[in-house]
């Protein structure tokens, strides 16, 4: 069947779009996600519209947007097809991962602020908060294994001098993102393993928002890397991602 045929006849150009659509719609809800959080929560008149961490949305006014958001990307994943080997195998445990992010809640302990779902000490089980950090540290490490390993390979080979050319500045971003998301990561941890004082804490604007800063850091490397990955249906002409 010829080329033409196949576009008559909406078939694999018409799943190519649908699949770097998806792609968009991922990136695009990982990059709003810090921001919705907090304009909802703003605009609410929260005490405390910036949380310690985005996980803490969860009891706040931005409830139904941490948790809708969550799950609408883990349905995305899990409808996401690759092409690479282990491709869907990974996709499929992201959006499990991300289910279970939002629906096993981190703890109380930290928030500041007014709630919107309160969750007695005698109804939260400890083992909540180990399926919710353990679900998040994996999903941002396969986040990064999508710009190491996913990304880098073209759907399409580059032929011309100009193709090419944009695919070797396309992988220097996606190695720039890995790096970012496993560096962020990585800060996260150090900071919660490190024995700071409270009174050195409360002192410190960075290191009270540290969690949040680099969760957000972490979702702009994700998210910018599957914008890019989706920007051959965008419309628009964009340096780099075009």
């Amino acid at each position: 069947m010829s080329a033409n045929s196949n576009q008559q006849n909406g078939g694999p150009d018409e799943a190519l779009i649908s699949y770097q659509q998806l792609r968009m719609f991922i990136g695009l809800l990982g990059l709003c996600l810090s921001l919705m959080l907090f304009l909802t929560t703003f605009l609410l008149n929260d005490q405390f519209p910036f949380k310690v961490s985005i996980s803490h949305y969860y009891y706040s006014f931005g409830h139904i947007i941490f948790v809708g958001t969550l799950c609408i990307m883990g349905g995305l994943f899990g409808t996401y097809r690759g092409k690479r080997k282990y491709e869907n195998l990974v996709s499929n445990l992201c959006g499990i991962l991300a289910v279970l992010v939002a629906v096993f809640p981190t703890k109380l302990e930290g928030y500041g602020g007014n709630m919107y779902i309160h969750i007695e000490n005698e109804n939260y089980k400890e083992w909540f908060s180990y399926v919710h950090y353990a679900s998040a540290g994996l999903l941002f490490a396969l986040f990064s294994v999508y710009c190491f390993a996913f990304f880098p390979k073209t759907d399409d080979k580059p032929e011309t001098p100009e193709e090419i050319l944009k695919k070797k500045r396309r992988d220097i971003y996606y190695r720039i993102c890995g790096f970012g998301i496993i560096l962020s990561v990585l800060c996260i941890g150090v900071i919660a393993i490190l024995d700071i004082s409270e009174d050195t804490v409360s002192s410190s604007i960075f290191l009270t928002y540290s969690t949040l800063i680099f969760e957000t850091t972490s979702l702009f490397f994700f998210s910018t890397s599957w914008l890019l990955k989706s920007s051959s249906v965008w419309k628009i002409k964009v340096p780099l991602f075009r």
